[in-house]
């Protein structure tokens, strides 16, 4: 299974089961079986990774993996091994000591540098956060790589107090729920990593919250064209404290946007609007700028699409910390903005997931109302993410 998977088909009982975590997922790499086996902790980060500064905004897409004790000798990372070795869900069972991490993986990441004279701003969306355990072997007090049995730190008996290892209780983080739609029994549908499951019999979506499924808010755009292709785009109605945003006209002033400011524009709600899958930094922060100008004003219904219905990969959260990268693009006046951003808060009010069509045409997804188009290359970048 890969990181990203949230389903998962059980042989045995024939239902599909969702896999959620109490914490952030733990993972190991599992090595031969021996002796004083001791796995260090590292915690791997990926997803986009965007940098505010005063006058630019900077993307790139992040995939790293720490150390998350901050014992100086260790190698600060392992490189590109998660990527090439197999992963395996840490389980009480699992033969080893793990240790527990000392480091919160928030301060293990490294933070904005000056920019003329100001300190830029990270900030990270759709990022998979898990704690990786390596294997080392010990063997007189020294900790060697399990892999190339290369001596790798001194372990003593003060090392050992400082970083004690998880207790099997700890280790219990996985849980498995059975995605049986609550209203009518049937099975929810979606695919191995997506984070909403559907339900074509009552039409219901459905994300895992805790241990327990919750309904999701959703409609699609009528779409005329064929072939068709849905893809998904949150919605959100936010609370700005910080920057007028609150109606079109709003939108329109900060933007600089050449449209007649009309009555009716003060009076119509603004929406911010993200993508609910994940593709490339820069394709990410250009449809969110898009469709957030654009502001989709057709006709949707409360149905799932019979079309053929891209995953929802991205959470909510994930879309609403996004707001702020998409605001930084749009706002015309951006060192007045970026001095502003300390300041400013959102609180969100509402949020629907809105399938919106895309007309398929050869290696092309156009989005039938703002004709324009999505290479579906972008797409399988995302699955891989």
């Amino acid at each position: 299974m890969e990181e990203t998977d949230r389903l998962l088909d059980c042989t045995f009982c024939r239902i599909r089961l969702f896999i959620v975590s109490t914490g952030p997922f733990h993972y190991y790499i599992p090595a031969a079986a021996a002796d004083n086996l001791i796995y260090m902790p590292y915690w791997r980060i990926r997803g986009l990774a965007y940098t505010i500064g005063p006058m630019e905004t900077t993307n790139r897409y992040l995939d790293t993996n720490l150390k998350a004790i901050p014992l100086k000798v260790l190698t600060p990372s392992l490189g590109v091994r998660p990527q090439a070795m197999k992963l395996r869900f840490l389980t009480p069972d699992t033969p080893g000591q793990f240790l527990r991490p000392t480091m919160k993986a928030e301060e293990v990441l490294p933070q904005g540098s000056p920019s003329t004279g100001l300190q830029s701003r990270d900030i990270f969306i759709g990022d998979t956060v898990s704690l990786i355990y390596t294997p080392m072997i010990l063997k007189n007090d020294t900790l060697y790589d399990a892999f190339v049995q290369r001596p790798v730190v001194p372990w003593t008996d003060d090392d050992r107090k400082m970083y004690p290892a998880l207790n099997p209780s700890e280790r219990d983080h996985t849980r498995f729920i059975a995605t049986l739609c609550p209203h009518c029994g049937q099975d929810l549908q979606g695919t191995k990593d997506t984070l909403l499951m559907t339900c074509k019999n009552c039409q219901s979506m459905w994300s895992c919250e805790g241990a327990s499924l919750q309904s999701i808010p959703f409609a699609a755009m009528v779409g005329s064209g064929t072939p068709l292709r849905y893809l998904p785009f949150w919605r959100m109605k936010l609370r700005f404290d910080g920057i007028p945003l609150v109606s079109l006209a709003d939108l329109v002033r900060i933007a600089n946007l050449p449209k007649p400011i009309t009555p009716a524009m003060e009076e119509k709600q603004v929406f911010l609007w993200a993508p609910a899958f994940k593709i490339n930094p820069a394709l990410f922060l250009r449809w969110a700028r898009q469709i957030t100008i654009y502001q989709p004003d057709d006709d949707c219904l409360e149905a799932i699409p019979t079309q053929l219905v891209y995953p929802a990969t991205l959470p909510l959260k994930e879309a609403v910390e996004s707001v702020t990268i998409t605001l930084g693009s749009i706002v015309t006046d951006k060192r007045m903005f970026f001095a502003n951003l300390s300041r400013l808060h959102m609180n969100l009010e509402d949020s629907l997931l809105v399938y919106q069509p895309f007309v398929e045409k050869g290696r092309e997804l156009i989005h039938e109302k703002m004709k324009v188009a999505l290479d579906r290359n972008a797409l399988t970048f995302g699955a891989c993410m």
